[in-house]
């Protein structure tokens, strides 16, 4: 189900894989351990320092993740069958990782929040979405992706106003989310590098960056606001008064992420990088296992073990340097399993 991009030039490998974007998709699932790690602490009063990273992070993490998702996806027509392998792979993915995921929590003595329909108790919604966005590609692929394209984003931007729309089945992520990936799935990787090596994208690149960095880590006012509008998950009651403002409010979302991420994809170098590239294939397997460490750690309070020690401060930065070990610890091959093997099943007859 993935493009294979052609090479262009010699900083892709001999089979034509495009070093870039295995970058970019190493450091999202990156900022993903590093903001599910923080998660905890920016529910406390007064952590600025780790609610405006965490805001930062969100504001990009999963819509660079899901656009790359889009964009590899392998181009459907109107003889493509429904790819039902690939679409079946992501759902067993989430069940099981779900059903881990509880069976870890008990063993823990923790409440597993075990639901069927509803997604709060976990972090899989990110497969069974992945499993529609695939069926909804190859169900309109013979229509016109331009307009498709503005229809989903108007559907996403009109989502939070419908008050029954949540996290059962993943609805309202999907809704929001779904624009970012067929906007991934209109384009060529291929393409886009030829755009991303533009001298001067990549200036105005550092000075979207650095203003974006700045606003959501200082700007704190927004942050309420803004901070429920980036998880894709809350209708625009999170909004409080502004309500109604609610999808011009996502539409800025999609701005800020859609501005932050390219800017991150134009900035990220197009070569091999020791220790980097190569774990950039490997990221749905440290997505499936990097929250068992952490939801371990804080049942055993290592956070606030490491500040009694360090001081907060200083313990904030420990934490997020074992989020990235984390990060690479589930590169290792042990931890392939079972997503290697259901994506192998998923590829099957394709």
């Amino acid at each position: 189900m993935e493009r294979q991009a052609t090479s262009l030039n010699s900083k892709n490998d001999s089979c034509g894989r495009i070093y870039l974007y295995d970058n970019v998709k190493f450091l999202a699932i990156i900022l993903v351990v590093v903001g599910h790690a923080i998660d905890f602490l920016t529910r406390q009063d007064g952590n600025w320092a780790e609610k405006g990273l965490f805001f930062v992070i969100y504001s990009v993490h999963m819509p660079l993740f899901i656009f790359i998702s889009g964009l590899f996806l392998k181009p459907m027509n109107k003889s493509t069958p429904f790819p039902k392998q690939k679409f079946f792979a992501y759902i067993f993915i989430g069940i099981i990782l779900r059903i881990f995921m509880s069976v870890w929590k008990l063993i823990l003595q923790e409440n597993p929040a075990y639901s069927i329909l509803d997604m709060y108790d976990s972090f899989t919604w990110y497969m069974g979405a992945m499993a529609v966005f695939i069926a909804v590609a190859w169900l309109f692929r013979n229509y016109n992706s331009k307009i498709l394209l503005i229809i989903f984003t108007v559907i996403g931007c009109m989502a939070g106003y419908d008050k029954f729309i949540g996290d059962k089945l993943v609805l309202m992520r999907i809704f929001v989310f779904l624009p970012i990936f067929f906007l991934g799935y209109c384009l060529k990787p291929e393409q886009l590098l030829n755009i991303f090596s533009k001298t001067w994208l990549k200036i105005l690149s550092v000075i979207a960056v650095v203003v974006i960095v700045f606003a959501l880590f200082f700007y704190h006012d927004i942050y309420s606001y803004l901070r429920p509008m980036f998880t894709g998950r809350n209708d625009f009651n999170c909004l409080g008064d502004y309500y109604k403002f609610g999808g011009i409010v996502r539409l800025f979302c999609y701005i800020i992420s859609g501005v932050f991420g390219f800017s991150v994809m134009c900035l990220m170098p197009n070569k091999k990088i020791k220790f980097f590239t190569a774990f950039g294939t490997k990221t749905l397997q440290i997505y499936f296992w990097h929250k068992f460490f952490l939801v371990g750690f804080e049942a055993f309070n290592v956070y606030s073990y490491i500040a009694s020690f360090t001081g907060e401060t200083l313990a904030t930065a420990i934490y997020i340097l074992i989020a990235v070990a984390i990060t690479y610890i589930c590169c290792l091959n042990i931890f392939s399993f079972p997503t290697k093997q259901l994506l192998a099943f998923g590829k099957q007859k394709e």
